[in-house]
């Protein structure tokens, strides 16, 4: 069956950005040192470094209770829009850092959310609600970080200044080609603040910047920050392994060149353009305005629009994020095929409530894998035959 065989080279896909043994093996050799891991991959990355270390000490911050390695304080933070676990979790990663010795900051996507730690003077209350208003917009992930970083004592190398630049970072990207300062809004690494562009993308969204606010996102240092910085491995590399897995299973298979990114409707007239046969698997990260209350998020929405298109053809199509979590679709995504809409009926109703996985769970296409441990963005696959 057509739909097995994707689910199990997404599973190969999956093993290759698998964060524990990505960081077991990076840091096996090197001397232990104080840890801090923040992100969905968090708890993962930190059992990583206990398989190198034997023993670890530290901060895990990440979006779901679990076990966690001897010696590591585990923390939840609020996703996707900080609240106040995200804020005592930015607390006290920020005393952490500040402890004498090197550290290491096992980084992950998840970041910006679960962990916030803002300027003096900007109120909890408005990054949250910042955050909520940029994310219902459906503003791209570069344009809420910089929000998110503008906004943040921690963010934009906070965190190495508060470490004393005695840090390295390893990290999984779910960012793509925006670059390594992005992934969690770059608490150890930045460009630079850039006050006027932050704030003109927040008036963009009719997000109203109070005068105590914009002047405490003007006055903070400009300078750029850099610390040791190792991206272990990203969407493209889980994208890369799932054409392998379909071509030594027989299927031609290729990976689309580029990052996916946009509106999902967008992207998906984009992605579906390829006439092809075969798999086509594409990496990234599509962007969705939201305007109802019903349960899905970007992937599944895009599976269903998509099944829309290729209703009565010879094809699949497959949306899924690698950490396992879709929006509020309790869900990783979704894989349809032309005959999704035959058997689900008209998703007029369900698309414009936005209740894509209430619809997809009843077609039985919906995928449910619970949270991966990794965290690498979303990976698209089209097959035709």
């Amino acid at each position: 069956m057509r739909r097995d065989r994707v689910l199990a080279w997404f599973d190969r896909g999956l093993d290759a950005v698998d964060a524990r043994r990505l960081v077991a093996n990076r840091l096996s050799g090197r001397e232990p040192c104080g840890m801090i891991a923040i992100g969905k991959a968090a708890r993962s990355m930190a059992w990583g470094a206990a398989d190198a270390w034997g023993a670890v000490s530290g901060v895990c911050v990440c979006d779901s209770a679990g076990e966690v390695p001897a010696g590591v304080e585990l923390l939840v933070g609020d996703h996707p829009v900080p609240g106040p676990a995200s804020f005592a979790a930015g607390r006290r990663v920020m005393e952490v850092a500040a402890e004498p010795g090197p550290v290491i900051l096992l980084l992950s996507g998840g970041g910006s959310a679960l962990c916030e730690h803002p300027l003096p003077h900007v109120p909890e209350e408005f990054v949250a609600m910042a955050t909520r208003r940029l994310l219902a917009a459906g503003a791209s992930i570069g344009d809420t970080n910089l929000v998110r970083s503008h906004l943040s004592a921690l963010k934009a190398g906070g965190l190495a200044r508060a470490a004393g630049g005695d840090i390295l970072t390893l990290a999984l990207s779910d960012v793509g080609p925006l670059g390594p300062e992005t992934i969690a809004s770059g608490p150890t690494l930045s460009p630079g603040r850039d006050p006027e562009s932050a704030l003109r993308v927040m008036r963009a969204h009719g997000i109203v910047v109070p005068a105590g606010v914009e002047e405490a996102v003007r006055s903070v240092p400009t300078e750029p920050v850099e610390s040791p910085f190792e991206v272990l491995a990203d969407g493209r590399d889980a994208a890369g392994a799932l054409v392998e897995a379909a071509r030594a299973d027989g299927v031609e298979a290729r990976l689309h060149d580029g990052w996916l990114d946009g509106p999902v409707p967008d992207a998906l007239l984009r992605f579906l353009s390829f006439a092809d046969t075969g798999v086509t698997v594409w990496a990234g990260e599509s962007t969705l305005e939201v305007a109802g209350d019903g349960r899905g998020g970007r992937n599944t929405h895009a599976a269903l629009l998509g099944a829309v298109r290729i209703a009565g053809e010879d094809a699949l199509f497959a949306a899924l994020a690698t950490d396992g979590v879709d929006g509020s679709s309790g869900a990783a995504g979704a894989i349809v095929d032309g005959t999704t809409v035959e058997r689900g009926g008209d998703p007029t109703p369900a698309l414009a409530a936005f209740d894509s996985a209430t619809y997809l769970e009843a077609a039985g296409d919906l995928v449910v894998t619970g949270r991966t441990g990794t965290n690498v963005a979303d990976l698209w696959v089209l097959w035709r035959w």
